[in-house]
């Protein structure tokens, strides 16, 4: 079995040769040759197909630049950004003040990375995974494939927990988290089965009921609104550093999926102009959803009745304190929230196919869409198995997201800037895009990533651990994780890669 598996189609597709091979091998198998059968029925039906082959010019169909900013419009303008927000005052003990301007500042900065990346699509016709070839190398990219895929079942997991709890709410207790978390499993299956034309359509028109139910929140919930004290002291600083990781964490995890949605999108489009885009429909949703968050949060303090409500039923028992004042309409609006995660999660089931295909050939067999429906299989008992304990189960996970994705975007962002000297046409996709000689290997990378680990094990502070640079920060520490690991990744990979190159030319590598 290992021999056929390593036959000549590998050797074919480190030629070179790419998909015209798999085509031609696919044909050859049984099991096989039905998935390419079946991928050509969906695409009759208007499914999108394609996986992470280079778009050609002649199919880049989306002129339109601003639908690059309301799929992150409509991604980001969901109950998940509004429980990152009252993570500030329910989980860190931070004053109102001080989380309004962590989540504006934060947000400000990481969206930048978001959007530079979300330019490469058009640029380059290719996937963010398939694009990252060209900093982590063709093996090292295998290797953040991976780690993207796991990152796109915690994030769906998370997002479906959400969803269920509010459920569980509006229902009285009478129905489960699991009921709401396979609704909106199922709903977002469907979508991103369907493929790039259905997100984008749903996303065009997602975001406007729920807006409008957050601003309805807003206006029924804001007598109620206290400022509460900005403590001061270092204690305060380790708390709105820990905090800043977790807001960082959740805005920079679209980098690696940020070039998947506009790919269709022509390459003579404008750069400035898609990553303004991108950056605009980025920050309007999460700070001002983040902002209320908050806010709502910080009215627990002086309201017995609301704290109550979030103490039993957590994210789900806080939303409906916001929102009881206004009776069966107020349900009713919840339902809204619920059906909003799915905006949400469709770009994780979308792209997750994506990364999967990135990690090898023989996974490129399988259709991007029968992915869509592993990948729910997979993350369903996750989110119920942990959707007991909503508030740390995010705030652990988007930490860790955070980390290695400041790693991810640092070395990214280093090989644009200082080794292709922002020049898009430095890359050379028509040829090079699936030919292994015209990548690093990913040594470089892989040496940059053990050195940012070590920053961010150096800086981070988590129940299971405490770095002993964040040990002073604050009483109980501080996380100064992700900002470790982008130093420690910025210094490390520039001579790095500057080696690697050196060596693999000399070895008949096209870089």
């Amino acid at each position: 079995m290992v021999s056929v598996l390593q036959d000549p189609l590998e050797k074919d597709l480190e030629a070179g040769s790419g998909n015209e091979v798999v085509t031609h091998h696919l044909e050859k198998t049984g099991a096989l040759h039905h998935l390419k059968t079946l991928g050509s029925q969906l695409d009759a039906l208007g499914v999108e197909t394609r996986g992470i082959e280079r778009v050609p010019e002649d199919a880049r169909v989306d002129t339109k630049l601003w639908h690059n900013g309301e799929v992150w419009l409509a991604a980001n303008c969901v109950i998940p950004s509004f429980g990152i927000g009252i993570l500030g005052p329910g989980l860190f003990g931070l004053g109102l003040g001080d989380s309004l301007l962590t989540i504006i500042l934060i947000n400000l900065f990481a969206t930048i990375f978001v959007a530079l990346l979300s330019t490469f699509g058009p640029k380059l016709g290719l996937r963010q995974m398939v694009g990252s070839r060209y900093s982590w190398g063709w093996y090292g990219t295998k290797f953040v494939a991976l780690l993207n895929c796991i990152a796109c079942i915690g994030w769906s997991a998370i997002n479906t927990i959400a969803g269920g709890q509010i459920l569980r709410v509006v229902a009285n207790e009478t129905l489960s988290n699991a009921v709401g978390i396979v609704i909106i499993a199922i709903i977002t299956l469907v979508l991103g089965f369907a493929g790039y034309k259905y997100v984008h359509v749903y996303e065009r028109y997602s975001w406007i009921p729920t807006a409008i139910a957050f601003i309805i929140m807003l206006g029924v919930s804001a007598k109620h609104f206290v400022n509460v004290p900005m403590p001061v002291g270092i204690s305060e600083a380790g708390d709105v550093l820990s905090f800043a990781g977790t807001i960082w964490g959740f805005a920079i995890g679209w980098t690696s999926l940020a070039s998947d949605y506009n790919v269709y999108m022509p390459a003579e489009a404008p750069a400035i102009k898609l990553a303004l885009w991108a950056y605009v429909g980025l920050n309007i949703p999460l700070i001002l959803v983040q902002m209320l968050g908050a806010a709502v949060m910080a009215a627990t303090t002086a309201d017995a009745g609301w704290a109550a409500l979030y103490a039993n039923e957590q994210l789900g028992g806080l939303v409906w304190a916001a929102l009881q004042s206004v009776g069966g309409f107020g349900k009713f609006l919840m339902v809204i929230f619920m059906l909003s995660v799915v905006a949400n999660n469709i770009i994780n089931i979308y792209s997750l196919g994506l990364s999967m295909q990135v990690l090898g050939t023989w996974f490129q067999y399988i259709p991007r869409n029968v992915y869509a429906i592993i990948g729910t299989g997979i993350y369903i008992p996750i989110a119920i198995v942990g959707a007991t304990n909503f508030a740390a189960s995010l705030e652990n996970f988007m930490n860790v997201l955070g980390y290695w994705l400041a790693i991810y975007v640092t070395i990214y962002v280093e090989e644009f800037i200082i080794f292709r000297k922002c020049n898009y046409a430095n890359y050379f996709t028509a040829e090079t895009w699936n030919d292994p000689k015209s990548h690093t290997v990913g040594i470089a990378a892989f040496l940059a990533l053990c050195c940012g680990i070590a920053g961010a094990v150096l800086g981070m502070d988590q129940v299971w651990w405490v770095g002993p640079l964040a040990k002073p920060i604050g009483e109980f520490g501080g996380d100064i994780g992700f900002e470790l690991a982008t130093g420690f990744t910025a210094v490390a990979f520039p001579p790095l890669r500057w080696l690697e190159a050196k060596f693999l030319r000399s070895r008949g590598y096209n870089l």
